[in-house]
């Protein structure tokens, strides 16, 4: 009986405005705690990617300059250029596609 209520409850998931997905027969609504973890882990993960962008370009650059031989210009270039690269990623997932979805017919 557990089995077929499961496959009942799967088989009644759609799509929410967002995109994430809830129960058609969840009186509830969506479970308030599992969307402020999703959220939180979406905007935990363009954090990281700002970082990560930052980071590499400063590698890329502090490696440029030890083959060259320039101080640290071409590493404040990286770090800038990676800042910019992160600032635009996470305008893009932030305002870009979200304004994308919701004019994209249905």
């Amino acid at each position: 009986m557990q089995a077929m209520r499961d496959t009942a409850t799967f088989a009644s998931r759609c799509p929410d405005a967002r995109g994430s997905t809830i129960l058609v027969d969840d009186p509830e609504g969506p479970d308030p705690r599992r969307e402020m973890l999703r959220a939180s882990g979406q905007f935990m993960g363009h954090g990281l990617t700002w970082a990560l962008a930052v980071l590499m370009f400063l590698g890329v650059g502090a490696w440029v300059d030890s083959k060259i031989g320039t101080a640290p210009i071409l590493t404040i270039v990286g770090a800038f250029v990676g800042g910019a690269a992160g600032f635009y990623s996470l305008y893009y997932h932030i305002v870009i596609e979200p304004r994308e979805r919701d004019q994209s017919p249905r």
